[in-house]
């Protein structure tokens, strides 16, 4: 009796306890889902918002390297975004019409077949909420650097340029465990790249910034921490 009492004790804590902690432990982890970019507010040679850029539905993807301290998280992304810009809207000073910048300029709204997209590397900060062995949420965030081209923008092409600059973004979700190993995530992600300095084919000034929302789904590998310490002894009475 005294050893199935002991063994079912045992049992029982075994079960409480999860078999791998994420906590003091290395992870890697994979990112990707759909984005929206903001308008582009460009201001052209000193005049403001001279030209809006709008975009149709993006992508955004990732790859992170991070550290578990308990509670709070250190990480290493890598991440690319890219969304179509399908409008241009041109108020004055207005943008040449052809390569050379001859001729009237061109105002007014017009669809249009270019690009926007940014690669950023950043380090992020988050703080986990809830247990290691359930959902967990999680909220945060990051600075680095981005480089932001801005492609193909109507005819010439008038905006065929890119930047590179600080950038910053805020960071929440939640995460589970598939197993010791695996977790799987969502994640919302709010990019903002600042002051990005681009010149058109004639050689003015356009100053804009990107601002993208993403919602990502993520799969995370852990690579194994310190175990749980085991249960003191039972002693038979």
């Amino acid at each position: 009796m005294r050893k199935l009492a002991l063994g079912m004790a045992l049992a029982s804590t075994a079960l409480a306890t999860p078999a791998l902690a994420r906590d003091n432990q290395w992870y890697v982890g994979v990112e990707g889902g759909a984005l929206i970019a903001e308008d582009l507010s460009i201001d052209v040679a000193g005049t403001s918002d001279a030209l809006e850029v709008d975009h149709d539905t993006g992508y955004d993807f990732d790859g992170i390297v991070g550290y578990d301290f308990g509670g709070f998280r250190l990480e290493a992304e890598v991440a690319y975004k890219s969304a179509a810009a399908e409008r241009l809207q041109a108020g004055a000073p207005g943008i040449p019409q052809t390569v050379g910048g001859g001729g009237a300029n061109f105002f007014g709204t017009t669809p249009i077949n270019g690009e926007v997209n940014a690669l950023s590397f950043m380090l992020n900060g988050l703080l986990d909420f809830g247990d290691d062995d359930g959902i967990q949420g999680f909220a945060g965030g990051g600075v680095g650097v981005a480089r932001t081209e801005v492609t193909n923008i109507f005819a010439g092409p008038y905006l065929d340029d890119s930047d590179t600059g600080f950038a910053w973004q805020l960071l929440a979700g939640v995460r589970a465990p598939l197993s010791d190993s695996w977790d799987v995530g969502l994640k919302y992600r709010f990019f903002n790249a600042d002051k990005i300095n681009l010149v058109d084919q004639v050689g003015r000034t356009n100053n804009t910034r990107l601002r993208t929302h993403s919602v990502l789904g993520s799969l995370i590998y852990n690579f194994g921490g310190e175990p749980a310490a085991p249960p003191p002894p039972v002693r038979p009475r």
